[in-house]
């Protein structure tokens, strides 16, 4: 079964999840898949077992954080932070990338990085 959602602007992302607030939604969680270049963030929401769906298309821009509407976004953000290498503005807690990486971890493992092995010794 596909679930569907609806997409929103990014610059109205943050009175969206307000409305969904305001009308006694919880956050279920975010869900961020690379799509055609780019990255769909979706924000899943469920009030009395409904659930509803809405998304948002961003490349490499800062997304605006939810976690001051829904504190609890905070872990989820964080999250894609480290796996996709997206940042988020406004953060409630900010990790900076380093939430479940260690420093020697890749950046965004699974964002698009080239990696270029090099040969022990050899200077450029």
């Amino acid at each position: 079964m596909m679930m569907d959602s609806k997409e929103v602007k990014v610059e109205n992302l943050l009175q969206q999840v307000q409305k969904y607030l305001d009308e006694g939604y919880r956050l279920v969680t975010e869900t961020c898949v690379k799509e055609n270049g780019g990255y769909k963030i979706i924000y899943t929401f469920e009030k009395d077992y409904i659930m509803e769906n809405i998304h948002i298309i961003v490349n490499d821009m800062e997304v605006p954080s939810i976690s001051g509407i829904y504190f609890c976004a905070l872990l989820v953000e964080n999250e894609i932070q480290d796996f996709f290498g997206l940042k988020f503005g406004g953060l409630a807690v900010d990790f900076k990338g380093r939430m479940l990486l260690g420093e020697e971890s890749p950046v965004g493992p699974l964002a698009s990085v080239e990696i270029v092995r090099k040969e022990k010794g050899v200077k450029e």
